[in-house]
């Protein structure tokens, strides 16, 4: 039996999930074709429906107008009369997202089915679990998990430390702890000393172009972090980790997905998609006055063929908490992935949806030049194998200037010195930091293949 899988995309004002009900009118005409529509909901910009097939390959169909009675229609060809619709309702809204999901028996007559408030926050498909640990082994594994070593890289304030002080194992949960390198180092280290991250544990991985194995006196990261990077991979499937994130200032605990190789060549065009990116601090906003902190899930996907501009795109989405924050509680962040879309979202929110476009991702991009993703699959470059990654850094380029945090402003200008000037402003975030607090803790992890 074929399932079927429509949703629906509105644009609007906040809503109260529970205050409205949504009835889809499916109707089969006299050639066999079933059609659905469904009133318009505050102006909805376009509907998207999404017909889910039994080889795992999904047909999607852009409305862009509706008609004249204010509802959208779709025809969906190929559904005999005993196939089972499952079909969903999803709203984007500005500062939060809402799901309403159900099924549906096509009959020969008419039928109207009302939504209901759905606890999926996707449509499940056949898939089998290829990586997972729950930390029950009371230790991390080195056959699931390797560290990251660098003197400074990714993030800014901090080294990449396979020490026990910055990722453990306790009470069943993962920590990813940063502390201070002058715990470690002694009070000098900030002025006098070099960090030789190859001579100190013996290996190191300057992989992402800025960072290096060697800093010296100022240079050296005021930060000891810990960045591991699961063993198993998957080429479309889903990911689910339970995790609560860090609180304390310029904390940004994150998970992400990477290519296993960069066969398309180095970032970002082979890809990258951020499952999950946060932000210790609890009282940093935009300049449009939405906060940009602990109570703000972002998930974005990179691609493009250079760095900056033009070259570099993105489609990034954002789900807010509302009187609580990431690090008051645990939460499941998510990853549904497939050749026909991106999604990411946490616990049964949807904070991101990007369709591959028919086009490709390089013309949709209006990049320049040859297309290097022309050989790939129609979803290049997100076509080829990804791992996972959990990391907490400290500062980094999240922190752009027009974010205002208070009650004082970013303690560092981005400039040679901004290492040393975030040290030695210490004093204005480090009574922020306390304990575990600070670390990402993680109950589980599982990735799974379609």
């Amino acid at each position: 039996m074929r399932t079927f899988v429509w949703t629906t995309v509105v644009a609007g004002i906040f809503l109260v999930s529970c205050s409205w009900a949504i009835t889809p009118v499916w109707k089969r005409g006299e050639d066999g074709r079933l059609s659905v529509s469904v009133p318009d909901i505050l102006g909805t910009h376009n509907v998207t429906v999404t017909v889910d097939k039994d080889d795992q390959q999904e047909v999607v169909v852009f409305i862009p107008n509706k008609s004249a009675d204010n509802t959208w229609r779709a025809v969906i060809d190929g559904i005999s009369k005993n196939d089972v619709i499952a079909y969903a309702i999803e709203y984007l809204l500005p500062d939060t997202h809402h799901r309403f999901s159900g099924s549906y028996t096509p009959e020969d007559k008419d039928s109207e089915t009302g939504l209901t408030l759905g606890s999926e926050h996707y449509l499940r498909r056949r898939a089998t679990t290829v990586f997972y640990d729950d930390f029950s082994s009371g230790h991390i594994d080195p056959k699931k998990w390797t560290h990251d070593i660098m003197a400074s890289g990714i993030g800014h304030f901090q080294i990449w430390s396979p020490e026990s002080r910055n990722s453990y194992v306790k009470n069943g949960m993962l920590y990813l702890k940063p502390t201070l390198t002058v715990d470690r180092f002694g009070s000098d280290i900030m002025e006098h000393g070099t960090i030789d991250v190859k001579q100190i544990w013996g290996a190191c991985q300057p992989v992402w172009g800025s960072d290096s194995c060697v800093t010296h006196g100022r240079q050296n990261r005021p930060v000891m972090g810990a960045l591991l990077r699961s063993s198993g991979t998957i080429r479309f499937g889903r990911v689910e980790v339970v995790a609560k994130i860090s609180k304390g200032d310029w904390v940004k605990p994150a998970i992400w997905m990477m290519p296993k190789e960069s066969h398309y060549g180095g970032w970002p065009q082979s890809g990258e998609m951020d499952i999950m990116e946060s932000v210790g601090n609890l009282h940093l906003k935009h300049p449009n006055g939405l906060s940009v902190g602990a109570d703000c899930d972002f998930s974005t996907i990179h691609y493009g063929n250079g760095r900056e501009g033009t070259a570099h795109a993105r489609h990034g989405g954002e789900f807010r908490l509302h009187g609580t924050t990431f690090a008051d509680g645990f939460h499941t962040f998510w990853l549904d992935w497939t050749e026909s879309h991106i999604k990411m979202g946490v616990d049964d929110h949807t904070s991101l949806t990007v369709n591959t476009p028919s086009q490709g991702f390089w013309n949709e991009a209006n990049l320049h030049g040859n297309n290097i993703w022309a050989h790939g699959g129609k979803s290049a470059p997100f076509d080829r194998p990804f791992y996972l990654i959990l990391n907490v850094a400290v500062g980094g380029s999240f922190f752009w200037d027009g974010f205002i945090n208070s009650p004082y402003k970013r303690p560092w200008s981005h400039g040679p010195n901004d290492t040393y000037e975030f040290w030695q402003n210490r004093h204005l975030w480090l009574p922020t930091w306390h304990g575990e607090d600070t670390a990402m803790k993680v109950k589980s992890v599982k990735m799974m293949q379609y």
